[in-house]
């Protein structure tokens, strides 16, 4: 896999908090369409503890249902509807697998962003998530 294949999971990329909190909504729809797995809700959990304290805030962030259209109003920037699906693809893989319901999902979210080549997105995703070989992503 080409280190650019996965670069912008690995930029610093400005987002907002309204952005980072809609992404973080769209990963737990995702989740909930095949019933939250441990693995998942860990990740969700981590995303939430991780925004809040970025944002100073003493309580959890509640999340607001998200679907795919209320995210492609949310996010506009090409670079970071490109790192939502990307990410919703790694929340769908936390488990060891993507189940069919979760790819339809995750698919729904790539069509509304606009973002193209989903099979190629999740194939090197899961590829690089299988070699464990972070460090080739990185540099």
């Amino acid at each position: 896999m080409a280190h650019h294949d996965l670069a912008p999971l690995f930029t610093d990329l400005a987002i907002s908090a309204d952005d980072a909190e809609a992404i973080v909504a769209a990963l737990r729809d995702i989740a909930e369409t095949d019933g939250v797995h441990d693995e998942e809700l860990a990740l969700i959990s981590e995303f939430v503890a991780a925004l809040d304290a970025d944002l100073g805030e003493e309580t959890a962030t509640h999340l607001e249902p998200m679907t795919p259209s209320k995210l492609a109003a949310t996010i506009t920037d090409p670079t970071l509807r490109s790192v939502a699906v990307m990410s919703c693809v790694l929340l769908a893989m936390a488990d060891g697998n993507i189940s069919d319901k979760e790819r339809a999902k995750v698919v729904a979210y790539a069509d509304a962003l606009g973002v193209e080549g989903y099979d190629k997105i999740e194939a090197d995703i899961v590829g690089w998530v299988k070699s464990g070989d972070l460090e080739s992503i990185m540099n």
